[in-house]
Order: structure tokens, then sequence, then C-alpha cells
């Protein structure tokens, strides 16, 4: 897979630029580089859904104090932005943290 910088539109207006990897590989001409900047917007509605999944789950839990860390990488799917929680070449990292103090309601 190729990495390429390409340039992101953020929901506020603003652009950033963007090392992503190209998942789509072969299959006729593709458009290369810097061009029409990509929305964010995949990228967004991946972590509203991770987020909710995990507040679901931490709902059901009620630790005293929690913590999550995961990491996405960008990349370009049919010239589209897409975010990757696991990769083909990697494994998934996932770290959650969670606590609970004695004495305290749903503990």
């Amino acid at each position: 897979m190729d990495e390429e910088l390409v340039e992101i539109a953020l929901p506020n207006g603003q652009t950033m630029l963007a090392s992503v990897t190209r998942t789509d590989q072969g299959g006729g001409p593709q458009d290369v580089g810097l061009g029409q900047p990509r929305s964010f917007e995949a990228v967004t509605e991946t972590l509203q859904g991770v987020g909710a999944a995990i507040m679901g789950a931490l709902d059901e839990l009620r630790p005293s104090r929690a913590s999550v860390e995961f990491g996405l990488e960008l990349a370009l799917k049919g010239g589209k932005l897409v975010s990757v929680f696991v990769d083909s070449g990697t494994k998934a990292s996932l770290k959650v943290v969670l606590e609970w103090e004695r004495g305290r309601e749903g503990g």
C-alpha cells in the first residue's frame, strides 16, 4: 500500500494535510496527490460509532473512572478518506482502564 499526502476539509471549514495509505491499488487510473480536499466526515463518524459503543458498555459497568485509548490510521479507498482501526499488517490497539471505588454506587 502506498502513502500519499492529501488535503482534508474539516467541519469548521479549515483544511489540513495528512499522510494517508491508499488501500485500493490497481484497477485502472486513479487521482493521486493534492486535489480537492477530502471530507473528514467518515473519520468523525467512526469516532462517534466507537465512542457510542464504548459509552454503552461503560454505562452498564458503571466504573468510578474510565479511560480508553485507540488509534486510527487514515486511508483512501475508492478516492474517499476512511479511518482504519485494524490494518492487515498490524494489530489493533485498544487500551481500556476501568477503576471502581469501594462504597460507591454501582461498584
